[in-house]
Order: structure tokens, then sequence, then C-alpha cells
């Protein structure tokens, strides 16, 4: 599947070797990953209510049992895993509405339903790995161009195998503290379908100018400096390798302290900072 991102280049002649991913070589473009939210289940209830108005952007918690090798994969078909997390952004009337499954989308039945679980449902939600694939990556699109002439960045990307058997198990775990809480009603995503860019909101999203310790296989070194072009630093999670379950954050604020302290290093002595 294609997606065109709407995004000016800074130039036409990007710096470093494109990836091809019909022959594996080139770094640029190479190991773009998103993340994966299928397996979560939705919980209504008849008799509780949570306030859902109020909240805030990181308002929840997680569980990481769930996550890489915290659990035995000894009988599942799939690598890595998922986070487990409930919560509370702050729903807004009518930009919000949840209602059990199979409840008409419009009408005085969708009202009602509207109205009554307004405030008594809440999610058990899985965020997980998205692992880098050979036909999942980024590059310049050969037609479309913006309007000063550049082209602009075409995305590749697809739910793999691996992405689709780690949502169906985590449906079942999400499905299954469902019935422990003990909610009235359980809607169960239990199946990855195809990559939708209007839908598939989450903003994580990873590689493209990945580092790594081999210039043949990455485009930065631990600096964040690229082997192409010692004098140019490339910050952000396009850095990533792969996508793991975790929020970005934490690790690109520890990657931007790693570059700067790179940059200044590289203003008194020049090079490479790192030998491959």
């Amino acid at each position: 599947m294609r997606h065109i991102v709407w995004q000016r280049l800074r130039d036409q002649h990007p710096l470093g070797t494109p990836y091809d991913p019909k022959t594996g070589k080139g770094t640029i473009g190479k190991n773009y990953c998103y993340q994966v939210t299928a397996g979560s289940s939705q919980l209504f209830f008849e008799d509780k209510e949570f306030n859902l108005y109020g909240g805030a952007g990181a308002l929840g918690m997680e569980i990481a049992e769930y996550m890489g090798d915290n659990f035995d994969h000894s009988e599942v078909d799939f690598i890595h895993g998922a986070g487990i997390r409930s919560t509370q952004y702050g729903d807004r009337p009518i930009a919000v509405n949840r209602v059990p499954a199979g409840t008409p989308n419009w009408g005085a039945e969708f009202k009602e339903k509207s109205i009554k679980y307004a405030n008594s449902n809440f999610p058990v939600k899985t965020q997980g790995a998205s692992l880098p694939h050979k036909e999942n990556y980024l590059d310049l699109d050969p037609e479309f161009k913006d309007e000063f002439g550049y082209p602009l960045l075409r995305m590749t990307y697809e739910y793999t195998d691996n992405d689709r058997a780690m949502g169906k198990y985590m449906s079942a775990i999400t499905r299954k503290f469902a019935e422990e809480i003990g909610a009235d009603i359980i809607d169960t995503n239990e199946e990855q379908g195809p990559f939708n860019v209007n839908k598939d909101s989450n903003t994580h999203n990873t590689g493209g100018v990945i580092m790594g310790t081999d210039p043949e296989k990455s485009a930065l070194n631990t600096y964040l400096q690229m082997w192409e072009a010692e004098n140019v630093f490339v910050l952000g999670a396009s850095a990533f390798p792969h996508n793991s379950s975790f929020n970005p954050t934490g690790t690109l604020g520890a990657l931007s302290y790693r570059a700067a302290e790179g940059i200044q290093k590289y203003l008194k002595e020049g090079g490479l900072l790192v030998k491959a």
C-alpha cells in the first residue's frame, strides 16, 4: 500500500544512499516503522460512571508484562509484544461518541446510547512494537511534486504477519482483563486490518534515517551524525532502528543530549566521531 505524505523536501538530491527494497542496499528511508494497536477492548458499564470529560494527554496507567520478552513466547507465533494501558484524555461531546458495537451510527438509538454510555465506558488498550520489514520504507515520489517542483516524500507501509499475530494474541489478553474488571459489554478489536492512513492515527512514526554501527546498514552513528556527511546531524525518531511498545519521548530526549554532545565534540575535533 502506498500513501503520500505531504512534506516539502529540503533538496532534490538528499544526502546518503536511498534504500532499495529489491536489493536491500542503501540506508535512507530504510526501517520505517509505525505502531500496532490491534487487540484493544472497549468496556461499557450499566451502573458505573468515570467522569470522562476530565483528563489529560498523559493521564493513564500501563503494565509492561506483555512487552518485549517479559512473557513466555514459546507457544506464540510472533516476537516482541505490547504494553497494555488505560487512559483518560478528556472526552469531548459530539467529537467522542463511544457506543457498543451494533449500535446505528445515527438516529434515536444512537443518541440514546451516546448519552447512556458517555461516562460509563473506558478502554483497555494495547500499544505494540512495530518491527522493520524490507517492504516498509520511505522514498521520493517519482511523480508527485510540491509547488516548488520538489518531489514529495512517499511512504510505503503495511502491517506484517508478525503484527497481526501479536494483535490477535493481545486481544485475548485485553478481553480477559475486561472480564475480570466486570464490564457489562466488551467490544474487542481482534484483528489488525489493513493500514489506513486516515484511521490509524498513532503518531509514533520511527525509522528512515536509522542509527547503527555499520555504514552499510545504517545512516547515522550513535551521535546521530551521518556516516556519509560528517557535518550533518539528524535528530528525531527517524534514528530508531525499530519501534518498541513504549512512547518515544524519553528516548528522543536522551538522543538529543547525545547529539548535542556530538555536535560540540565535532566543532572542536571535526571528522567522524565514531569509527565504523
